[in-house]
C-alpha cells in the first residue's frame, strides 16, 4: 500500500515540476515593451504574441534587424494572429515587419537565462501603453493551459485511487 501512495504523490507533483512559465504579449502599436527585457525569462517557456493578424505579424530578427527596424530579413515570420514562440538561451529579438510599425514602437528584446539558474520563474506584465487608454491585464502566469493539465492529471490520479481502493 505504501508504494501505491508513492507512485500517486508522484503522479500527482509531477505536473508542477515541469511547469514552465508563458508570457502573453499584446502586439500592438502604440506601447512600450522594454519592460520585457529586465524580466527573468527562462529557456524552453513561452511567449504569446495576441494580435490583429489583419494589421500586425511577428518576426524573429537578428539585433542589428531589431535596432535598425528592418523588415524583410526575419529569421522567421508569423502572421496568425496568436503566435506562441518557444524561448530560447540567450537575445531574442521581436519586430512586426509592417512598414512603420517597429519604428513606432513595435520591437520587443527578451533575455532567455539559464534553466538552472536560481533567479526567480518569470511572470509577465503588461507592457505600459504610450496611449490613454489603459490596456485590461491578463494572466499570463501561464495558468490557463497548465491549470488545464493539472485539472486532468488530477482527475486521473485520483480515478486511479478510486479504482484502486474500490
Amino acid at each position: 500500500m505504501a508504494f501505491v501512495t508513492a507512485f500517486l504523490v508522484m503522479l500527482l507533483a509531477t505536473p508542477f515540476a515541469f511547469a514552465i512559465a508563458q508570457t502573453t504579449v499584446d502586439w500592438t502599436i502604440g506601447k512600450s515593451y522594454s519592460s520585457y527585457s529586465t524580466q527573468s525569462l527562462k529557456p524552453g517557456g513561452t511567449i504569446l504574441f495576441n494580435y490583429d493578424k489583419t494589421l500586425h505579424n511577428v518576426e524573429i530578427v537578428s539585433k542589428s534587424d531589431y535596432e535598425n527596424c528592418v523588415t524583410g530579413n526575419a529569421l522567421e515570420t508569423f502572421n496568425d494572429g496568436k503566435t506562441s514562440i518557444t524561448l530560447k538561451q540567450g537575445a531574442m529579438y521581436f519586430i512586426c515587419g509592417i512598414p512603420g510599425h517597429c519604428k513606432g514602437g513595435m520591437k520587443l528584446q527578451v533575455n532567455v537565462g539559464d534553466s538552472s539558474s536560481s533567479s526567480t520563474p518569470a511572470t509577465s506584465t503588461t507592457p505600459t501603453p504610450t496611449t490613454p487608454s489603459a490596456p485590461t491585464p491578463k494572466d499570463s502566469s501561464g495558468t490557463g493551459t497548465h491549470s488545464s493539465l493539472l485539472m486532468s492529471s488530477a482527475f486521473l490520479v485520483f480515478g486511479a485511487l478510486f479504482a484502486i481502493l474500490s
